[in-house]
């Protein structure tokens, strides 16, 4: 599954709900209409994808020094 379709996922079943259940509280649109609304959506999402890729290169960092052959030596001469 891709990011974007995890992303999707994620969207209609948490960030939806929660954005109806805010505005049946508020009782009404937040201040700033649809646009302001449309615009924070789109910043957590380009949010979620960073910390999604920096957490991608991080494992990816981490496999890389496990299969370090300078360990491997270390190991086979000890």
């Amino acid at each position: 599954m891709g990011i974007r379709n995890m992303l999707r996922s994620f969207e209609k079943a948490c960030l939806r709900p929660l954005a109806q259940r805010l505005r049946r509280a508020c009782g009404g649109l937040p201040v700033g209409g649809h646009g302001g609304r449309v615009a924070r959506l789109e910043r957590r999402v380009d949010e979620l994808e960073s910390l999604v890729r920096e957490l991608t290169g991080l494992a990816y960092l981490k496999l890389a020094d496990d299969d370090d052959p300078a360990d491997e030596a270390d190991r086979t001469a000890a």
